[in-house]
């Protein structure tokens, strides 16, 4: 397969399914986002936004109004008298709602804007404000990073089909939710989770342990490694706020990782990139697409290829056994898509 940059969700995703990998980041078909991940994306949104206004408050104390121009909801001013107001809040999230609404094709009532407000809420007031942006230093909202790894096993080069020859090295790329100072020589990465707390390739329950072999924290730590070089100290905080059991409130996960851990990410990287170059035959899921997931999850199960009678994910894993992998890169690919990789330097 081709491979010249990995997202934490493309490396998780290989390992839930490789042809799924290989349809949305190889041939560039995009998933259509599920109505609870369209809710998580508004309150992350309001989160962000809230970061914002908090980080114009720090670098100019003496204005009296806070503004953030986001590319989503627009142009955001509030008086810093009202940043920490319920109204304030509340005033985000439906912005947020609306500005999401717009586009989606899922269909929205009262109740799910009732939801963004209260997943929004458990964020903001866990253990007196612990998380919430506005009661933090801000060093960077919502950061995104697209890093080339110099390192001669992560050089590339690939003939597509058109005869071009793509050299680079591999990428990671992403974006993080919130960048705290907590000293002159620490940072604490927040990441705010509005899912379960559960590793979908193998259906466990991610626990501490876990966590500290968990790629997108590892892949983060790394990102913050390379970003603020200046800052030794890095914390990666993961807060899944929904995780309650009972009465029992959600508990944040913090993870001291150190230089070693540099080393380890980067050694699971470039055995999940070798396994993806070398990867001409992606498996499935489930044998036959029978699992529950492939039926009600995928939307290569669910949507059928254009003008045939076949689900996408059948069109694609028979295209390859009859055609091999660059008839399919070249006949299957999604008009416009461009794969996205770094130059060879020079």
């Amino acid at each position: 397969m081709l491979v010249t940059y990995l997202r934490s969700s493309s490396y998780n995703n290989y390992a839930y399914c490789e042809m799924q990998y290989f349809i949305t980041y190889v041939l560039g078909h995009p998933s259509d986002s599920g109505k609870k991940a369209e809710l998580g994306t508004i309150v992350h949104k309001v989160m962000e936004v809230l970061s914002g206004l908090k980080k114009y408050q720090q670098d100019k104390p003496r204005v009296k109004y806070l503004k953030v121009n986001d590319d989503a909801v627009g142009a955001v001013k509030f008086s810093k008298d009202d940043l920490y107001t319920d109204d304030c809040v509340e005033a985000i999230a439906d912005l947020s709602f609306e500005a999401y609404g717009k586009n989606s094709k899922h269909k929205w009532k009262p109740a799910d804007r009732k939801e963004v407000s209260k997943v929004t809420w458990l964020m903001l007031r866990h253990n007196n404000g612990q998380f919430d942006p506005r009661n933090r230093d801000i060093h960077h909202p919502e950061p995104h990073f697209d890093i080339a790894i110099e390192e001669d096993w992560a050089k590339f080069e690939y003939e597509m089909p058109n005869g071009e020859v793509l050299e680079g090295q591999l990428a990671i790329k992403g974006t993080i939710d919130l960048v705290t100072k907590i000293s002159d020589d620490t940072i604490e990465v927040i990441d705010w989770k509005t899912g379960r707390r559960l590793d979908w390739a193998t259906g466990e329950e991610k626990d501490y342990e876990k966590l500290m072999d968990d790629p997108q924290l590892l892949l983060y730590y790394y990102a913050i490694s390379k970003l603020y070089p200046d800052f030794p100290n890095r914390i990666m905080s993961i807060f899944f706020c929904k995780d309650t059991k009972g009465n029992i409130d959600p508990q944040p996960f913090s993870m001291p990782f150190d230089k070693d851990d540099e080393a380890r990410f980067l050694e699971m990287l470039r055995v999940r990139f070798e396994k993806i170059k070398q990867n001409q035959s992606p498996k499935l899921l489930s044998q036959n697409r029978t699992h529950w997931k492939c039926k009600s999850l995928c939307h290569f199960c669910k949507n059928d290829w254009p003008e045939t009678d076949q689900n996408m994910c059948i069109y694609i894993g028979e295209h390859l056994k009859k055609h091999g992998m660059k008839k399919t890169v070249e006949e299957c690919t999604k008009e416009g898509f461009n794969i996205g990789y770094y130059e060879a330097p020079g």
